[in-house]
């Protein structure tokens, strides 16, 4: 074989070994990478349920106070009598109307909130709907109480200012 062929020969075989050296580190990179990602993924999904465990536990911290708020006496001393009483005294027009509504919802305030449908209390005052919703109204915008959301049932709840 002449020599020039056996150096292009010899020349080919080195750069092959050579490109071999390289893809295998280019192989071994590319492993360690994938392991990363793989690291990285899973740190991220530790993370993610640590993140949402957390969401959860204030969640239901919310829920507890939400709840022992409801629940919570805001007037204690105050008497169903004496609320009514300092409405009236308020100046603010109590009609025999209002005031009926007014000392139907009393009770259930002075213990925290009341959350009655406007066909139950039109039932025990024995007013009309429309009679009932003008008195809600109106002690509604006198700030007699406020209304803080509805319940399951869809009646609203009310609450002392």
């Amino acid at each position: 074989m002449p020599k020039q062929v056996a150096d292009a020969i010899v020349r080919l075989e080195v750069r092959n070994i050579q490109a071999d050296e390289m893809m295998v580190a280019f192989q071994r990179e590319q492993t360690e990478l994938l392991r990363e990602m793989s690291r990285s993924q899973s740190t991220i999904a530790r993370d993610q349920t640590t993140m949402a465990r957390s969401q959860r536990m204030i969640a239901e911290a919310l829920q507890d106070i939400a709840q022992a708020l409801r629940h919570r006496h805001p007037y204690p001393e105050l008497t169903p009598q004496q609320l009514l009483a300092t409405w009236k005294a308020e100046n603010l027009v109590f009609t025999d109307d209002i005031h009926a509504v007014a000392a139907y919802l009393a009770p259930a305030l002075v213990r925290g909130e009341a959350s009655y449908r406007m066909e139950e209390i039109a039932t025990r005052t024995g007013l009309s709907h429309t009679r009932v919703h003008d008195c809600l109204r109106t002690l509604l915008k006198r700030g007699c109480m406020r209304q803080t959301g509805c319940a399951a049932d869809g009646a609203p709840i009310y609450v002392l200012p």
